[in-house]
């Protein structure tokens, strides 16, 4: 289940921009949804100049420039140092391939993500030093390296630092340090990734700026949708000019990873979802080096042997990630009270540490609320945790801090590495501090708009692609199609997904449901559905159709958050703690009554939360658990709870059974009688 939250419309705004500018109405609706309503801000939203702003306003770009000018100047050797992620890999290839062209003796390191862990180190450093480097040029990493940096110094080299991750309470000592979140920083925009931040140097070092643009933003554009930083300002015209270069690409490795991808629409979802996880799998299972060679090289033999191996490796880690989220549905089908926790905390000796952040995602995503997935080592072991929207994981893991060798993140994810007699204290650890909130927040899906179905065109598609590139801050539009009438369902991939056939007045309309089966889907011909899709147009044998995407199902009329609540109710009762200004009531018979008829009506095994509490008159989730409870404890059935599915088996009954023999019921019995 999940909270849909509609963005509020400002009706005489849309209008405005409609009389003034002559904006169609739709698009002046979803920027209105926006906030995108001053005319500046429309012309630089829809602009294709890929211009960006003057580089040398950033704190230090200046001493940065300087300081690498010389490095050429004077033959010095120089060193880019950078990390094993996409954004880390591309921002070299970015500071390395300009610096080439300039002729400066210049090399690159990349660190081991499981020998040497993220950023500089100092067996790292000294062995730059043995090599005989004068510079040490830092990208997507050195913000936090004050030792390194210190111990660099030492050796007579100096660093040249440009990060985009928020710097300690203290800079390190460095010749430079670029980064937009300084706390001294008033450049206009902040929101660089690294690759982003590399080609801002570039930019800056190069006399003749517009071939920075077109020739490095295909790399920057890759790198900054990969590491998911918002799509807003100079990042979304760097995208947009990385997207037109990559469409006319001349660098044989890209094109050849473009090729061996199956990439045929160049888009952010593309770079997204098949060109950069390619790469971070090279950083994750075999070497970052791969994947940079594939971007430097000319030589065709080369890149296709590189981009095999990129698109083998990715293939292995998405092997891999099926592996471990089959490991974990195991657990939860033999422990199903695992996600009953506030935050689901999961490990084994038995999961590639490379991927557990991906995992992590698609947990948090399944069930609506933290993750963290360990994998587990002799001693020191490895940590990945993603969080919801208004639940800050990195404080929580704060409060933990005592317990880990390593930490840190942000609100919505965190990495950490604790030893291994310590996990078990972590996760009553972490849940007791998520316990002190009233509420967690519920997993939400933003919806920019409700539309009618009736009035939607295949124009509006055309109007869509002027907001692309699609990404964070600026996500494909979710769109609210609500009182549909369910009229069939179909199963089409060989069951692997579903075809919807729904309608609302005189519009009927076919909407798509991939990865989901017949037995996974809880709802009935009949019922009144609100449902959640991106829009999109569709081409077949030369006739233009629209297509509907499903983002979510929900049943019309359903009170979904007061849902979601009980059943947080529900998990703190089963753990002792009991809400009687919320349920001081007890279920009465008839209730039990109609849902043991109701499951013995339906026959079936498999049902949702939502539609069983619906087709029971909008009984209430606590309630409804909590007979299911009492039911199980009288033989009456046997079920168990994967997040919110209920799997049900009907016991055979003999005789009557007063439900006072339950302990179950004389529990919460207690429980009310002690409330008033």
């Amino acid at each position: 289940m999940k909270k849909w939250s509609v963005s509020e419309l400002d009706k005489d705004m849309v209008r405005k921009l409609n009389n003034n500018y002559g904006i169609p109405v739709f698009t002046a609706m979803l920027l209105t949804i926006r906030g995108i309503t001053q005319q500046d801000e429309i012309e630089a939203f829809f602009s294709n100049s890929g211009e960006l702003d003057d580089p040398l306003l950033i704190k230090d770009m200046d001493k940065a420039v300087s300081r690498i000018r010389k490095a050429i100047d004077e033959n010095e050797k120089i060193c880019i140092y950078g990390d094993y992620d996409c954004d880390g890999v591309t921002a070299t290839a970015i500071m390395y391939s300009f610096l080439e062209s300039c002729f400066a003796d210049v090399m690159y390191y990349i660190p081991d993500r499981n020998e040497e862990g993220y950023g500089m180190n100092t067996d790292a450093v000294r062995k730059l030093s043995q090599q005989g480097v004068n510079l040490i040029i830092t990208v997507d990493n050195g913000i936090s390296a004050i030792d390194e940096i210190s111990l660099a110094n030492e050796l007579g080299m100096d660093v040249v630092v440009t990060d985009h991750h928020k710097p300690l309470d203290i800079l390190p000592e460095a010749a430079a340090v670029v980064n937009p979140h300084r706390v001294d920083e008033t450049y206009s925009y902040i929101d660089y990734s690294g690759a982003g931040l590399a080609l801002k140097l570039v930019y800056a070092l190069d006399e003749q700026n517009y071939s920075v643009i077109e020739n490095y933003a295909e790399f920057a554009a890759i790198g900054t949708v990969a590491d998911i930083v918002p799509l807003t300002g100079e990042n979304r015209n760097i995208v947009k000019s990385g997207l037109f270069a990559l469409g006319n690409t001349e660098r044989t490795g890209l094109s050849t990873l473009i090729e061996r991808s199956g990439t045929k629409d160049i888009t952010s979802g593309a770079l997204g979802f098949k060109l950069g996880p390619r790469v971070n799998a090279a950083g994750r299972l075999g070497s970052p080096y791969d994947a940079l060679e594939l971007f430097l090289t000319e030589d065709p033999e080369i890149a296709s042997e590189k981009a095999d191996l990129l698109c083998e490796l990715n293939a292995q880690r998405q092997s891999i990630e099926g592996k471990i989220v089959s490991d974990i549905e195991t657990m939860i089908n033999a422990d199903p009270s695992i996600t009953e926790n506030r935050v689901i905390v999961l490990y084994s000796e038995n999961w590639n540490a490379g991927v557990i952040g991906i995992v992590s995602s698609r947990i948090t995503e399944r069930f609506g609320k933290p993750s963290i997935i360990i994998s587990v080592d002799d001693d020191i072991c490895k940590a990945s945790g993603r969080s919801v929207s208004g639940f800050s994981l990195v404080d929580a893991i704060f409060d933990c801090s005592d317990l880990f060798e390593k930490y840190g993140g942000h609100p919505m994810a965190v990495g950490f590495s604790i030893r291994k007699n310590n996990i078990d204290k972590f996760i009553e650890r972490v849940n007791s501090y998520a316990e002190k909130l009233e509420y967690m927040p519920l997993y939400t899906l933003n919806l920019d708009c409700k539309l009618n179905p009736e009035t939607i065109v295949l124009d509006m598609v055309e109007q869509l692609r002027n907001f692309e590139p699609f990404g964070c801050s600026n996500p494909k539009p979710v769109f609210g199609l609500t009182g549909m009438k369910l009229d069939r369902i179909n199963s089409v991939g060989g069951g692997k997904h579903l075809k919807l056939s729904v309608s609302r007045g005189k519009a009927r309309l076919n909407v798509m449901c991939f990865s989901v089966t017949l037995e996974d889907f809880s709802y009935c011909e009949g019922d009144i559905l609100d449902i959640a899709v991106n829009i999109e147009k569709n081409v077949y044998m030369g006739k233009e159709s629209l297509s509907f995407t499903v983002k979510d199902i929900r049943l019309s009329g359903f009170d979904y958050d007061s849902a979601m609540y009980g059943l947080q109710d529900y998990e703190l009762y089963k753990k002792g703690i009991f809400r009687k200004e919320k349920h001081s009531q007890f279920p009465v018979r008839e209730e039990f009554a109609a849902v043991y008829r109701y499951l013995k009506t339906t026959k079936k095994y498999k049902y949702t939360i939502d539609a069983m509490s619906y087709k029971l008159n909008n009984i209430g989730v606590f309630r409804l658990m909590i007979i299911l409870d009492i039911m199980q404890d009288l033989h009456f059935i046997e079920y168990s709870r994967n997040s919110d599915i209920i799997y049900v088996r009907m016991c055979e009954v003999k005789g009557k059974t007063e439900l006072s023999s339950s302990a179950v019921y004389r529990k919460l019995e207690e429980e009310i009688k002690n409330a008033r």
